[in-house]
């Protein structure tokens, strides 16, 4: 990949790249922090990314290669740390969706914000590829090229995930979801 086509990359991709570092820290100042350091090293491994011209598919797939980035980085960065990243309660739920800009107007914001308060209460493998699904609109394969796990892996964490939504959100009275 070139200079240009990582400028062109981060011009065109560079929100939802720091949308998914959000997601994944949970706060904004962690996710500058994130963001900044899975471009800077995406730079260092220019040579590696694959990208043969500037169309919207090469650069979608440097844009998965940056997400993968961000995950080891901060899978990495919580191993140091040695701390569980964890929302437990409501209030730390709501703080997340407040400062990723995500208030609940309406019905459907409403359970959008209820649905990211159980993701952000799943085991953190559950979690990590649903982000990677949902948020990143990643395919399957592509979210086990990045994590480097099995596709039957990925597809068994979505299983798993997909019920655990739906059973959460069935117990705060959202029969149709």
């Amino acid at each position: 990949m070139t200079e240009i086509q990582f400028e062109k990359l981060l011009e065109l991709y560079g929100d939802s790249i720091f949308g998914f570092c959000c997601h994944l820290t949970g706060e904004r100042s962690s996710a500058e922090d994130l963001y900044h350091d899975s471009v800077m090293k995406a730079i260092t491994l220019l040579a590696r990314m694959e990208c043969e011209g500037m169309t919207v598919n090469e650069l979608k797939k440097a844009r998965n290669y940056v997400i993968g980035i961000a995950v080891r980085l901060n899978r990495n960065r919580r191993r140091r740390k040695n701390a569980a990243y964890s929302l437990d309660d409501e209030k730390s739920a709501a703080a997340v969706s407040s400062e990723c800009d995500l208030i609940a107007e309406t019905e459907q914001k409403e359970v959008l914000y209820n649905i990211k308060a159980i993701i952000a209460k799943l085991p953190e493998k559950l979690r990590i590829v649903t982000y990677m699904f949902y948020f990143a609109e990643m395919k399957e394969g592509e979210i086990a090229k990045q994590l480097r796990i099995p596709l039957g892996t990925v597809k068994s964490r979505l299983n798993r995930a997909r019920k655990a939504i739906k059973t959460g959100l069935e117990e705060k009275g959202y029969e149709r979801y």
